[in-house]
C-alpha cells in the first residue's frame, strides 16, 4: 500500500469510524431487514421501531364496542387526553368504525 493509500485510509477511518471498522473487520452485523436481495431492493419492516397510538389500535378493532374499549383503556393508561377520548368517541358514533381507517389484521405490524 502506498502512503498516499495509507493517507487516505487514514482520513476515511478519521470521518467515518463505525463505517471503516466494518468494512474492514469484513463482518455481516447487518439485520436482515438490511440486506439487499438479488433484485436490488431492500428488505425494511416497515414499521420496525414505530410505537402505534389510539388510532392504530382503533384500526384493529372489528366492532365499534371494541374500539370504545380502547379509548377508554388509552384514557385510564394516560395516552389520551379526555377531551380526545371524547371526540374519538364522538367520531366513532357519528362516522363508525370506517371513518378512522382500514381495517388492520392481526400481523400488519410485522409485514416487511
Amino acid at each position: 500500500m502506498s502512503q498516499e493509500s495509507e493517507g487516505e485510509e487514514e482520513e476515511f477511518q478519521n470521518h467515518f469510524p463505525v463505517l471503516f471498522k466494518e468494512i474492514t473487520e469484513g463482518k455481516e452485523n447487518f439485520m436482515e431487514e438490511e440486506i439487499r436481495t438479488s433484485t436490488g431492493s431492500k428488505k425494511v419492516r416497515k414499521f420496525l421501531g414505530y410505537t402505534p397510538g389510539v388510532i392504530d389500535f382503533i384500526c384493529r378493532c372489528s366492532t365499534v364496542e371494541e374500539a370504545l374499549e380502547i379509548i377508554t383503556y388509552m384514557l385510564l393508561k394516560g395516552d389520551i387526553s379526555e377531551n380526545h377520548a371524547k371526540q374519538l368517541r364522538k367520531q366513532l358514533q357519528e362516522k363508525g368504525l370506517e371513518f378512522f381507517g382500514e381495517h388492520r389484521p392481526p400481523g400488519y405490524y410485522e409485514k416487511v
